[in-house]
């Protein structure tokens, strides 16, 4: 699947402009050698249950802001889409942090929130930005929603053995830290 934004896929919506990186976020979380600049892409169908993808991307850096893909649609995956929306102006092999932003999704949220943090001993939500590496922890994120989006598009937009998720970093933002992100770094096996 390849989604090109001119011309427009006539089953697709696709919008692609550019944007500025907010600088809220401190260097740990966002490495200093990713990219101010980044380009803001929608991606969303025109017929059938709904798909849709929403996010940024940059030179080694790809966010995921929205995405939503109905169990009933036979259109591309959200992995697809992601890998789509990052070769559209990168060779995939530059990239190497995958962000999730603002997760609600409960499976995540409630893991967590309720088995990561809680068995760790850290408070939910945390100021402080946490680093997981391979562990039970680690394996529990892997194991939720976004964690399985993630670890999907890593298998198909190199196949196997060829990359890997080293870290996940959790962390909140926003003003009463509401907002669940997650960094997921990618290196080679």
């Amino acid at each position: 699947f390849a989604v090109t934004y001119d011309p427009q896929p006539q089953n697709y919506s696709v919008t692609h402009e550019a944007v500025w990186w907010d600088s809220a976020w401190d260097t740990c979380i966002y490495p200093f050698d990713l990219p101010d600049e980044l380009n803001k892409i929608e991606i969303h169908n025109r017929q059938g249950p709904p798909v849709g993808w929403e996010g940024r991307t940059g030179q080694g850096v790809v966010f995921l802001d929205w995405i939503r893909r109905s169990r009933r649609s036979t259109a591309p995956h959200i992995s697809e889409l992601t890998k789509a929306a990052y070769e559209m102006d990168f060779s995939l092999n530059s990239l190497e942090y995958v962000f999730v932003t603002s997760i609600f999704e409960t499976d995540t949220v409630q893991c967590v929130r309720d088995e990561v943090y809680r068995t760790e001993g850290i408070e939910y939500p945390s100021s402080e930005h946490r680093i997981w590496t391979p562990s039970c922890e680690f394996d529990a994120l892997l194991g939720t929603a976004i964690g399985k989006t993630v670890a999907a598009f890593v298998l198909c937009a190199w196949g196997q053995g060829r990359k890997r998720i080293a870290r996940i970093v959790t962390f909140h933002d926003g003003e009463y830290l509401q907002r669940l992100n997650m960094r997921f770094d990618i290196e080679d096996v």
